[in-house]
């Protein structure tokens, strides 16, 4: 069952991530992907590669790859400082946030 809903839910994020691309251009596709990203970053993956062999740029399919990689390592850091024992959130929080930040950086000169 849990296989079935994974595959669902893998093909609903396929089917709204091309819509919003033929909506909303390039745009819908990075906010899409910082929303997919708060979750999980498996299913926006698979879905810029798909969307990038169909015709999306490259670039722009591994930019909107890279905001949901960015929201979830700030996503993680935040549930890392909320939630986690003390020595567990200095290290977990600590590099989680310089992995974000390098992601920012990296997205901002690109």
């Amino acid at each position: 069952m849990t296989a079935l809903q994974m595959a669902l839910t893998f093909q609903a994020v396929l089917f709204g991530v091309t819509l919003v691309r033929r909506s909303f251009g390039a745009g819908g596709l990075l906010a899409s992907g910082a929303v997919l990203g708060l979750t999980d970053v498996d299913a926006l993956t698979i879905s810029m590669a798909r969307n990038a062999s169909a015709g999306l740029p490259v670039a722009l399919a591994a930019q909107a790859i890279a905001v949901g990689v960015l929201v979830n390592c700030v996503m993680k850091a935040g549930i890392a400082t909320a939630l986690g024992a003390k020595p567990f959130r200095r290290v977990a929080s600590g590099a989680v946030t310089a992995m974000a930040m390098a992601i920012g950086v990296a997205l901002a000169v690109l």
